[in-house]
């Protein structure tokens, strides 16, 4: 195993040049808040996937695919892969709706207020901080905890150093910073997945063996008959899917493409990519399961690292474990400032807009703190971000119905998303997953339609009369 010098070193070094190379790069660029937030119509195709898929795949692939697959085998895996693909789909076909839609905007919050109104407009912004905070602790809280199932490393001193770096490239380039070294940052995580994957069927024997071992203690996770496994999968695809649809970052990035074109080349390719990416840690899990390796679920790949990797590998692993993290770290934290800097404009009308980048900068390190030391608890946050994907499941088909139907009124869009969330608590509470996301989505699609339905039927009414 690395020794504690040795990690702290890594981490040293590998947070400091990414905090150099997003300096030098966006040095001059900054001259305006739009540079700042939106890079707007400047990123080709080739940055553009880069930092679409360096900002989804964080530190989590490494933990919840696995842990999926640890739990609920094949059927969970293709299942989650599926929502992977979904959102990546769904970006395809929305974004460059409401580009064209609204062209000037920067974030989802901007259209939701053009076509609904202020108090959808304010539920989806009190809606995504919270996804989107809750998400950049998780991400600081795992790779505090990776460091210290390697050598002991407090999770303060991780979660500091990468809260640190990454604030410092973001608030001084914002979003062209942050893109740049999602560019340089995907290049590594997919250098280093493929390595840390051929590592361990080498290692472990070949794939056939190692196969061959895991189905043999674990038949149930590779049956595409356990419906446990199947149940499993829909909700995370699901959760997934809605939830992601509320990450600014993404929003930004979709304002920042050269044009639609660039836009839907980007996201085709991240679902080619993305998906086998989750498929493949997923299935690191079953067999981690399947050979008896992992005692913990949520530590299923890791274990299977440790299990069969050398010393040189296991710090490969570190360094792809801190590269997905500030990818994701750098997005979140410069979404959830635009969204309070571009924002509050909007809810506090005194707020001048030369002020709106020094407060963006401040807010930086105001949102940091608290997430470094609540991270450093090493809290679970399973929870709330499943409270936060349940409220998104409740909300999204009202947001982007409205996008392809005229006759939804805000007043509707509110009941439905208040409706369709309060649907799915009572079965959230038992534990019934499945239902608790799925119920949400159903109640306020029907609510939608059934309501657009209601009035055109008597626009044309109304219409025949005269």
């Amino acid at each position: 195993m690395p020794s504690y010098f040795n990690v702290m070193t890594l981490l040293t070094v590998t947070v400091i040049s990414f905090t150099v190379l997003g300096v030098l790069y966006s040095r001059g660029k900054i001259e305006t808040m739009d540079d700042f937030f939106t890079a707007r119509g400047s990123t080709g195709s080739k940055i553009l996937s880069a930092t679409l898929l360096a900002s989804f795949l964080g530190v989590f692939i490494l933990f919840t695919p696995p842990e999926a697959g640890a739990i609920g085998g094949i059927t969970t895996i293709i299942g989650y892969g599926i929502g992977v693909a979904s959102l990546y789909f769904a970006f395809l076909v929305i974004s460059p709706k409401v580009r064209t839609y609204l062209p000037e905007g920067s974030t989802l919050n901007d259209y939701v207020l053009k076509r609904y109104g202020f108090k959808m407009y304010l539920l989806t912004v009190l809606l995504s901080l919270f996804y989107m905070f809750v998400h950049l602790i998780a991400e600081l809280t795992a790779i505090g905890l990776v460091a210290y199932e390697l050598a002991g490393v407090p999770l303060l001193y991780t979660a500091l150093f990468v809260g640190i770096g990454t604030l410092i490239y973001t608030a001084y380039g914002g979003l062209r910073a942050a893109m740049f070294t999602d560019m340089i940052q995907m290049i590594l995580i997919v250098f280093l997945l493929i390595m840390v994957t051929v590592g361990i069927v080498h290692y472990g024997g070949g794939v056939g063996t190692i196969i061959s071992s895991a189905k043999t203690n674990a038949p149930d996770l590779f049956s595409f008959r356990n419906w446990g496994g199947i149940e499993y999968g829909l909700t995370l695809c699901i959760a997934v899917f809605a939830a992601n649809l509320f990450n600014q970052g993404y929003w930004q990035r979709v304002y920042a493409s050269k044009d639609n074109k660039t836009l839907r080349k980007s996201l085709i390719v991240c679902i080619i990519i993305a998906l086998p990416v989750m498929l493949i840690t997923g299935f690191l899990g079953i067999v981690s399961m399947g050979l008896g390796i992992g005692s913990s679920p949520s530590v299923a790949l890791f274990s299977l690292i440790y299990k069969f990797l050398p010393s040189q590998l296991i710090v490969a692993v570190f360094i792809l474990a801190l590269v997905l993290v500030m990818s994701t770290v750098d997005t979140l934290l410069n979404a959830i400032v635009a969204t309070f800097a571009l924002d509050s404009q909007q809810i506090f009308k005194k707020v001048k807009s030369e002020s709106l980048l020094p407060f963006a900068r401040m807010m930086m390190v105001v949102l940091m703190i608290p997430a470094i030391f609540i991270a450093a608890r090493g809290y679970s946050v399973l929870y709330l971000f499943f409270v936060a994907d349940l409220v998104c499941a409740g909300v999204v088909f009202p947001i982007f119905f409205g996008l392809f139907n005229t006759h939804l009124s805000e007043r509707t869009a509110l009941v439905a998303s208040i409706l369709g969330v309060v649907s799915g608590i009572p079965f959230f509470t038992a534990n019934k997953l499945l239902l608790a996301f799925a119920l949400p989505v159903i109640v306020s699609a029907a609510i939608c339609i059934m309501s657009t339905l209601t009035a055109k039927k008597s626009n044309d009414l109304n219409k025949a009369k005269f």
